[in-house]
């Protein structure tokens, strides 16, 4: 197949930066920890590990070589293939679109925190801070601004360098933050909730649950998908840039590793301090109200509250920015690749879109729920398995395994497992998560 000339990463590790900072975000921070703390900790940490073995790192390579194959982003990417699947790139694009805009209000949520924890040395109402309309929509376009002005400059200059500053300090935060959280008193019989197995929860009535373990596994499946950047147009769109020479199969494990690693720390920041000061019902609370209402009381009740507060929402905000950095980029990449423009007229186009398409978002919390929930439970799953289904069965699961390779070998394609991988397992799985969370 004939490339496509386009902008390309420096090299394998300016990839790996990048696709490891856009993995990495708010989800990590808030859902990775709130599901620990509900499938039993150790058990779900397994169960996660496992999963990300066996299904995640195959689905990642999927979309890394759909885009290097092609150096188009989803839409143009899938009309080279085959263009009665093009739908599956618009599916692919649309996903971005749908979630940048309100990605961009949490992230403005983030920029308050930070700043009222910086300058007063508490924590705002979250109530106030939602509904204050004006004050949302500042905070929002203040965020977005910060996130195009890293667009603007391009992939290497623009994108790939602010990811290699922002994740190397995105890691050391959370990494300080965890050994502080395991030195405070009471952090011992968090970790041991947080770590230690325990089977007594896929029990009921001193019996097995198979349906507890169903959702467990359920649980893991989506927040690996969702973890990933996976079915979002994200990994096609940076797999676009990715030079020739890079290692596919490696540097997916060392994305994967990044995300998960970044996501099991947080829960060693999140769940043991808001076990051991608030019990395990507030140590199970998802969403928004973790980060935002949960953890400012715990904050409160800690040692050198600014800073430990200060801190940890400098890393969300960190989190927050390289993973909406990737959103852009997806859109840009894709508005440029289907009309031809250039990338400075691009940017702007989207940047215009995004603060325009936020407002809603910004002034009604129950508007962003909506747009989240049809963005994540159902468009991808829907282009998951879509995606699944074309590589399976349309044109066949060697064509991943010859651009993975380079037309040669690796171990993790022996056995014929990556072919009944995405033909069978993976597409029944994204049913499967489909059909629970509608």
């Amino acid at each position: 197949m004939e490339k496509t000339k386009r902008d390309s990463w420096s090299g394998q590790l300016g990839f790996i930066i990048a696709a490891s900072a856009s993995a990495v975000g708010l989800g990590n921070l808030w859902r990775f920890p709130s599901y620990a703390a509900t499938y039993g900790g150790g058990i779900f940490l397994l169960t996660y590990l496992l999963l990300f073995l066996g299904f995640g790192v195959f689905l990642l390579i999927t979309e890394i070589a759909i885009g290097r194959a092609t150096r188009l982003s989803p839409i143009e990417a899938f009309r080279k293939l085959n263009q009665r699947w093009i739908f599956v790139g618009w599916l692919g694009t649309v996903i971005p679109f749908l979630i940048m805009p309100y990605y961009g209000v949490i992230g403005g949520w983030c920029l308050k925190y930070l700043g009222q924890y910086f300058f007063a040395g508490t924590a705002p109402d979250f109530d106030q801070a939602v509904g204050n309309a004006p004050e949302a929509v500042t905070m929002m376009l203040l965020f977005a601004a910060m996130t195009f002005a890293f667009i603007w400059f391009g992939v290497q200059k623009g994108v790939e360098r602010s990811n290699k500053v922002m994740m190397p300090a995105l890691l050391a935060l959370t990494v300080a933050m965890a050994v502080f959280v395991c030195c405070q008193s009471g952090a011992r019989a968090g970790l041991k909730y947080y770590l230690v197995p325990d089977f007594s929860r896929l029990m009921v009535d001193g019996r097995f649950s198979p349906p507890l373990l169903g959702k467990m596994l359920l649980a893991g499946m989506g927040q690996m998908f969702f973890s990933l950047s996976i079915a979002m147009g994200i990994m096609i769109t940076y797999g676009s840039y990715v030079p020739e020479e890079t290692h596919m199969p490696k540097s997916a494990f060392q994305i994967g590793f990044c995300d998960t690693l970044v996501a099991f720390v947080a829960g060693i920041i999140i769940v043991p301090p808001v076990f051991a000061f608030g019990g395990e019902a507030l140590a199970k609370t998802a969403g928004p109200g973790l980060m935002f209402v949960s953890l400012p009381q715990v904050f409160a009740q800690m040692p050198c509250t600014r800073l430990v507060a200060v801190a940890f929402f400098t890393l969300v905000l960190f989190a927050a920015l390289t993973s909406n950095i990737s959103l852009c980029e997806t859109c840009v990449a894709s508005l440029c690749d289907r009309t031809g423009i250039n990338r400075r007229i691009g940017t702007v186009a989207v940047a215009v879109y995004a603060a325009l398409a936020a407002i809603p978002s910004a002034v009604s919390i129950g508007f962003l729920d909506k747009v989240d929930y049809f963005a994540n439970n159902i468009l991808m799953p829907i282009c998951a398995f879509s995606t699944c289904i074309f590589i399976g069965w349309i044109v066949g699961p060697d064509f991943v395994r010859y651009e993975a390779t380079q037309h040669g070998r690796h171990r993790m394609f022996g056995f014929g497992y990556y072919r009944v991988l995405i033909r069978y397992l993976a597409p029944l799985m994204f049913v499967a998560i489909f059909l629970s969370i509608i």
